[in-house]
């Protein structure tokens, strides 16, 4: 009896060592597999690191200025106010500024907001703009026929209660004829909340107010300024900066939005 109990435990060890056997031999064959897969990759990865780390002494292809700028809600506002002043120090002239007015138009288009009736060289751009309730519009545009624009810009925080509502308040009261536009430029493409639905679609219907994003609009603009500007500098840093808001801001509501910064 005990012959026949060996004899099977043999069998079965056997059988186990050539599972062990044929598993060692699979496992050689798939790291052969692999190895033969992976070698001209990994040589044409590092062919290709050699040649950007030679290259970049030219061009500096990871170099973001913007990005080492780390801007915060204040600084973007900033970028796109010295961008949208004809005497800024772009030296470009009004062509920004029109280039805004043109593709604003794919949102909304209230006549009397057509870069071809305005005067765009008299424009006044301003920055943390007082009104009488001593609230603060990002950016403020007066041209010369009495008409206003007020650019509320949030990159990341939110807004404060009532913040939009007493802005068109102010609007209405200061530009000609009720002549205004207020634009909520968000960079996660998030809706007003501090202004009544009712009224922001009545103002919508007038072309007085309009929700963009940095994606479907401040892109776009930045790319027209970058494709008419002839200064290489001021290319440089459109570029740059186009590039930051792509790899930074995203086309979505995230309740993990950092704030940068509060308003």
């Amino acid at each position: 009896m005990s012959g026949e109990v060996n004899s099977y435990l043999e069998s079965v060890n056997r059988f186990f060592e050539g599972l062990r056997d044929s598993y060692r031999r699979e496992k050689e064959s798939y790291r052969e597999k692999l190895s033969r897969f992976f070698e001209p990759l990994v040589f044409k990865y590092r062919v290709a690191k050699e040649i950007k780390r030679q290259t970049d002494r030219y061009l500096a292809s990871d170099f973001n200025l913007v990005d080492i700028m780390n801007p915060d809600e204040n600084k973007i506002s900033d970028i796109i106010a010295e961008l949208l002043n004809p005497n800024g120090k772009h030296g470009q002239g009004e062509i920004f500024l029109k280039k805004f007015l043109e593709v604003l138009r794919e949102f909304v288009n209230p006549e009397w907001l057509s870069p071809e009736s305005l005067e765009l060289s008299c424009v006044t751009v301003d920055r943390e703009h007082t009104t009488t309730e001593s609230r603060r519009i990002d950016i403020f545009l007066r041209f010369s026929e009495g008409i206003t624009v007020g650019i509320e810009n949030k990159p990341w925080a939110g807004e404060q209660k009532n913040q939009l509502e007493d802005y068109v308040g102010y609007l209405r009261e200061i530009s000609e004829k009720g002549k205004f536009l207020l634009i909520y430029l968000d960079g996660w493409g998030r809706e007003a909340t501090s202004i009544k639905s009712e009224l922001k679609e009545e103002l919508k219907k007038e072309g007085k107010f309009v929700e963009l994003s940095y994606r479907r609009f401040l892109i776009p603009w930045l790319k027209e300024c970058f494709k008419e500007c002839e200064a290489e500098k001021v290319r440089w840093f459109l570029r740059d900066f186009i590039s930051w808001i792509e790899n930074n801001l995203r086309e979505e509501v995230s309740d993990g939005a950092p704030e940068k910064g509060n308003h």
